[in-house]
């Protein structure tokens, strides 16, 4: 009897610590994000990374463009509003996407999604005075 509790005490461990281990990934939420954690993500330092949206939360963003052919010439700021949580896991090749903070999916197979661009006009309709840039993102 004793050696019976034995192994379930060191079963219940054992599935204890793997359960520890699966949620020791690191999760920040997006609105803390600085400038020096992205730098060191992008550079590999952080190694894996869950990345909260929580809904109600506001994220300033800004849109930049690089190459040979065009270049932002005033950079303005624009703030998003996060609709519904969500958790974004970052890793050096790959993200992946949750919609509960457990269950995670690779990008493309948990979204349908459309990037467009198209001219902006004034709100009396008259000429272009803008370019519109449109991210548009569903859950599957």
């Amino acid at each position: 009897m004793g050696n019976m509790k034995m192994k379930l005490l060191v079963m219940g461990l054992l599935l204890l610590s793997s359960a520890t281990h699966a949620n020791s990934e690191k999760v920040i939420r997006a609105r803390d994000m600085g400038t020096a954690m992205w730098s060191d993500f992008s550079r590999g330092k952080l190694g894996h990374v869950v990345v909260e949206f929580r809904k109600g939360d506001e994220l300033p963003m800004t849109f930049e463009t690089k190459g040979d052919l065009l270049e932002i010439k005033q950079s303005s700021v624009s703030c998003i509003g996060v609709k519904r949580s969500f958790w974004l896991r970052l890793m050096p090749t790959d993200i992946e996407i949750s919609f509960d903070g457990v269950e995670y999916k690779k990008i493309n197979e948990a979204l349908l999604g459309s990037f467009e661009v198209q001219p902006g006009s004034a709100q009396n309709g008259g000429i272009a005075d803008a370019i519109s840039v449109i991210f548009s993102a569903f859950i599957k």
